[in-house]
């Protein structure tokens, strides 16, 4: 684990959370609030576009690799706005207004048609739209888009199930430009356990331990965000190369099952890989909880068991900002229940939108930099969180 200088990770979380605990840092508590009640009165523009960053961390923000490991340009998670055949032009130039560098882009489908067509959906977006979006495939693909102020696309999977026995399909979505691979979802399967399952002995099965070998192989990474705590250890120690979890939160801060234990952390960071804070109500207890503090209480948290160059953020969000209206908590109610029917609806899910209050705004990972900055963080551990830590691993493992 190295330091930031004199003083420890250890010694800035602790003094951070203590202050947490007696006082939310500019209101965030009452901005959710705001948020949500705002929407429930029909704002249907809750969204933050205002917030007075420091120039200092404007200058940061301009300079950093950022990495959104779980994030896209389209809507995610609840279908509201409905998602079109192509990108708005809302969407677009909320891309270009973010200063995201590149974002993992879940292509998440039933069966293997359906990812290949949900493939084929984003390849032709950024077909239609190449002053804007580029194909990443290889860590020099990230520096380019850098350079070219463009959004790279990283095409990831959650949950492998849909391979069945067929682990040369692996190969073949390798070729199909798909760069991180997450095994399991949130239930039981052929290849192991996911963070909801009630399996008397959980853990990656032998399929799964296949399965991991088989996106070493390809130079693929291994993603661990949905895995029981138990999987996630079996995949480390299945595995060749360093693993991440793109998008959970700290269960030592907020008993969740979409939250990883610190033993995970640990075994992450020990594999060399990132553990990635995600921007979900998960990261509290209360309805209403998630504030901008939250994010940075995982965020040190993480930092203090992993080390700074083990720590990532992966929002789960649409990089344009939810419109909660009434339509979209229609949307998030039918959404919910569809996941309820198929077990695999996480505790608490729909009590709260999905996103973070204070960080409705394409520039998130912007305001995320300036919180760390006045939590104590240095320059060098902000852009390593902000991206470079996931593009050292994704170096390490993508062909180039």
């Amino acid at each position: 684990m190295t330091s930031m200088g004199e003083t420890s990770h250890k010694d800035i979380a602790m003094a951070e959370e203590d202050r947490l605990a007696s006082t939310l840092t500019m209101g965030c508590r009452s901005c959710a609030e705001a948020n949500l009640l705002g929407a429930a009165a029909g704002d249907s523009s809750p969204f933050v576009d205002h917030v007075a960053v420091p120039e200092a961390i404007l200058e940061l923000y301009r300079r950093a690799i950022v990495i959104d490991a779980l994030a896209t340009p389209n809507t995610f998670n609840v279908d509201y706005p409905p998602a079109a055949p192509e990108l708005s032009g809302e969407q677009l130039e909320n891309v270009r207004r973010s200063g995201i560098t590149a974002v993992n882009h879940t292509i998440f489908a039933v069966d293997v048609a359906d990812h290949e067509r949900k493939i084929g959906w984003m390849k032709a977006d950024i077909a239609r739209h190449p002053d804007t979006l580029m194909l990443i495939e290889r860590p020099s693909d990230i520096l380019a888009a850098k350079a070219a102020g463009k959004l790279g696309i990283i095409l990831g999977f959650q949950g492998m199930e849909f391979l069945t026995q067929d682990l040369s399909l692996i190969d073949h979505f390798a070729a199909s430009s798909v760069r991180i691979m997450q095994p399991t979802y949130n239930q039981e399967s052929d290849l192991g356990s996911g963070c909801l399952s009630a399996a008397a002995t959980p853990g990656l099965k032998p399929l799964g331990k296949a399965v991991v070998e088989g996106v070493n192989r390809r130079q693929a990474v291994v993603d661990l965000s949905h895995s029981h705590p138990q999987t996630a250890l079996d995949a480390v120690e299945a595995s060749s190369q360093p693993v991440i979890v793109s998008h959970s939160g700290c269960h030592a801060l907020h008993v969740h099952p979409r939250n990883h234990p610190d033993e995970v952390l640990r075994a992450v960071a020990g594999s060399g890989g990132v553990f990635g804070i995600y921007l979900m109500p998960f990261l509290g207890s209360e309805p209403r909880s998630a504030s901008r503090d939250l994010v940075t209480r995982h965020l040190l948290h993480a930092l203090n068991v992993c080390g700074e160059d083990h720590v990532g953020i992966g929002s789960d969000n649409s990089i344009t900002p939810l419109q909660l209206d009434a339509g979209y908590f229609d949307a998030l109610e039918s959404f919910v229940a569809g996941r309820r029917r198929d077990g695999s609806a996480s505790p608490s899910e729909g009590v709260q939108p999905f996103m973070v209050p204070g960080l409705n705004s394409p520039r998130r990972l912007e305001i995320i930099a300036w919180d760390l900055s006045r939590a104590g963080c240095s320059d060098q551990v902000i852009e390593k969180i902000l991206g470079r830590n996931f593009l050292r691993v994704f170096d390490q493992i993508w062909p180039d």
